[in-house]
């Protein structure tokens, strides 16, 4: 299981200054198929300034969650680590 690409990835508007939401189509190669995924995350900075990630999946997927979530978040925090994510 592997992380193609993000889509159509935006950056939803948020008052608050440190936390970022973003949404998101995560392409994934199921080994045997490729699969669609809307997914939303988000970025936020504690008090002591490590970042926090969270994720939500948003379409069904016929496959077990917790390989795709750790796939998915290894990939957004290789994108945040590279500046490659819209600010």
């Amino acid at each position: 299981m592997k992380v193609l690409e993000l889509q159509n990835l935006e950056r939803e508007d948020v008052q608050i200054f440190y936390i970022r939401k973003y949404a998101a189509t995560a392409v994934l190669d199921l080994t045997a198929r490729t699969a669609n995924v809307d997914i939303e995350f988000s970025i936020e900075m504690n008090p002591l300034g490590c970042k926090e990630f969270s994720l939500s999946i948003k379409s069904p997927i016929d496959y077990p969650l917790i390989p795709i979530r750790k796939s998915i978040l290894d990939y957004i925090t290789n994108l945040e680590v590279e500046g490659k994510l819209p600010c």
